[in-house]
């Protein structure tokens, strides 16, 4: 069992750290507020100004192949050419657990 007085010297420990916690969090600079990310002065729908990607192409789904699954196709955002561009479905070999 704690004796008295090693009670109430932590509890006196603690309370000394938190005002001193607190005092340095005071003495930190606030940041500054962020900056709504919309898209900028004449760009169309999205953040960060891309347009949005097409519609999903119909894509034929090969048949079952044992150890893989499909992963189908996406639109993925090309930053190289500023626009959207299609990636083909592939098949991925199952986890192994």
């Amino acid at each position: 069992m704690l004796s008295r007085r090693l009670f109430l010297t932590w509890i006196a420990g603690t309370a000394a750290a938190t005002v001193g916690v607190a005092t340095e969090a005071a003495a930190q600079p606030s940041p500054e507020p962020r900056r709504p990310s919309g898209p900028g002065p004449g760009r169309p729908g999205r953040p960060g100004g891309r347009p949005p990607p097409p519609r999903r192409r119909p894509e034929r789904r090969p048949r079952p192949r044992s150890g893989f699954v499909w992963v189908p196709g996406r639109w993925v955002w090309s930053a190289r050419r500023g626009r959207w561009v299609w990636s083909d479905g592939h098949w991925r070999r199952r986890r192994r657990w």
